[in-house]
């Protein structure tokens, strides 16, 4: 599945842990800012989704892990 199809089914305001495989290191993001920050990354296959928890400041969040790769 392309990035840009898994985006258009999650909701605008999750948090994601997301990375582009050999390009960025993991980021925190709302699903909604990907593709505005990483535009290139919407044709890439997506390699891993999965559920996570981070804690920040004390308090634990659930956030989606997100991972895509341009390899063919």
């Amino acid at each position: 599945m392309k990035l840009k199809e898994l985006l258009k089914i999650l909701p605008d305001k999750a948090d994601a842990t997301f990375e582009i495989v050999e390009e960025t290191y993991p980021t925190g993001i709302l699903v909604k800012d990907i593709l505005a920050t990483y535009p290139r990354a919407a044709e890439y296959e997506v390699t891993l989704l999965d559920a996570g928890i981070t804690t920040h400041g004390g308090r634990d969040t659930i956030t989606l892990c997100i991972e895509v790769s341009n390899a063919n």
